[in-house]
């Protein structure tokens, strides 16, 4: 009489689950095992970090008046532009010296005020914005107990560029969380620029146009 032969259980030949990693996992992983283009991103952070420490530490070094930085023409705008997206949790009046700048500044080779506010604040800000990116990209926790952040994320998910370009097309605070949302969730920098980067420059061209409006109004009422 032969003893039964055990059938084979089914569970223990399924393969394991795969998961997903974690964005502490992922940025925990040495940057030696990653693609290429993971490492040139977080060489892009690192310059980007470098470039807005340097216009900071000029910003307070020269102890440059806020108020007045419009007055170093389109170069400044630059720089307040740099300096305001960047500055993730102190608010700074970015919309306010844009309007202004459009107000004051002048034409450059024919192109309209408008414009060149647009054109030169717009990317500007859109640097400025990485490093909210660079902080979700890096793991921080920024933003992650505010109420909106799950939903901000989930959007990210679905429709970054979508997302980032409308949150950039007007003033407002959630810009900064969906920029470290969309670091979190591993939107590439090229896609997180082609959302953020036109949205900007179309904010600044009608906040600028408002100001260039306001200020024709008032030198023509004025004589």
């Amino acid at each position: 009489m032969t003893a039964p032969v055990a059938e084979p259980d089914e569970t223990s030949e399924r393969p394991a689950p795969q998961t997903r990693p974690s964005a502490l996992e992922h940025a925990a992983t040495p940057l030696s095992g990653r693609p290429w283009f993971v490492r040139l991103e977080y060489a892009l952070l690192a310059a980007t970090a470098v470039l807005l420490t340097l216009f900071t530490f000029l910003f307070f070094y020269f102890d440059i008046d806020y108020q007045r930085l419009t007055t170093y023409g389109y170069v400044g705008l630059f720089a307040i532009s740099l300096i305001s997206a960047a500055s993730i949790v102190m608010p700074m009046p970015g919309a306010f010296a844009i309007t202004g700048a459009g107000a004051v500044l002048d034409p450059v080779l024919g192109i309209p005020v408008p414009l060149m506010v647009g054109l030169v604040a717009g990317p500007a800000e859109a640097i400025g914005e990485l490093t909210g990116y660079g902080a979700g990209y890096g793991g921080s926790l920024l933003f992650r107990d505010r109420p909106l952040y799950p939903r901000v994320q989930a959007w990210m998910e679905r429709r970054g560029v979508l997302t980032m370009f409308l949150l950039s097309s007007f003033p407002n605070p959630l810009v900064d969380v969906a920029g470290v949302a969309a670091g979190a969730v591993r939107m590439p920098m090229a896609h997180f620029m082609m959302g953020v980067l036109p949205g900007k420059v179309f904010k600044n061209v009608y906040l600028a146009t408002g100001g260039w409006a306001g200020g024709e109004l008032i030198r023509h009422l004025l004589g």
